[in-house]
């Protein structure tokens, strides 16, 4: 039974402390074993500080912490090389390579600071155009608005007007035709008039020496 108990000890053990995270501490390397002792052999000579591994089995007894290197391999490694926390050395560096990166951006967002500045300024003044193009250009919808409201009453007076001289040129052919008839009836009048005239000077003629009284002789009175 005693040789139970620590087994299960270190199986509670393992499984509260199932994918924890832990980091090599400030030291330079260190080695990865395939067992949870310093008898097991190497099989990685030097993990580098600050590497990210992923906590597995912890065994109290003999100091040594399984876990899985960023490989995917698993081994033990000695727990006292293990921190919950990144090494300061780590955190410097990455906190100098942030702090590059920041003044990079830096200077990237003042360069997009001026375009911006730029770009805005330049909108300012297109805007300013567009404001003037859009008053002219209502101006002149405006004035074509005028224009076609003109244009529609011009073209109701051009309908009308239309119709009228429709209707008077209906009147001038109905007169003119009335005109032609009449002068073919007042020549036709004149005509028979003038017919009747030499037919009248001709019977006159005719008649003239008829109706003329005759002289009587002398030798009738005696």
């Amino acid at each position: 039974m005693k040789s139970i108990a620590p087994l299960i000890l270190l199986l509670l053990t393992a499984s509260g402390n199932a994918q924890e995270i832990r980091y090599i501490s400030d030291k330079q390397y260190v080695p990865i074993r395939s067992g949870h002792s310093t008898e097991y052999r190497i099989i990685h000579r030097g993990m580098p500080t600050g590497t990210r591994l992923i906590i597995g089995e912890i065994d109290e007894e003999t100091g040594f912490t399984q876990v899985t290197m960023p490989n995917g391999k698993e081994g033990w490694i000695r727990s006292q090389y293990l921190m919950k926390q990144e090494s300061a050395r780590v955190l410097l560096n990455k906190m100098l390579e942030r702090e590059k990166i920041l003044s990079a951006n830096k200077g990237s967002l003042r360069q997009k600071y001026i375009e911006l500045e730029e770009n805005y300024q330049a909108l300012g003044v297109q805007l300013g155009s567009t404001a003037q193009q859009l008053e002219q250009t209502t101006s002149k919808l405006n004035e074509l608005r005028a224009i076609s409201e003109n244009t529609i009453s011009l073209d109701a007076s051009n309908r009308r007007l239309t119709e009228r001289v429709e209707v008077l040129k209906s009147r001038i052919e109905s007169l003119g035709a009335d005109n032609l008839r009449m002068r073919d009836s007042s020549e036709s009048s004149a005509f028979r008039n003038g017919a009747l005239a030499v037919l009248l000077g001709v019977i006159i003629a005719l008649l003239a020496p008829r109706l003329r009284p005759r002289r009587r002789s002398s030798s009738s009175w005696t």
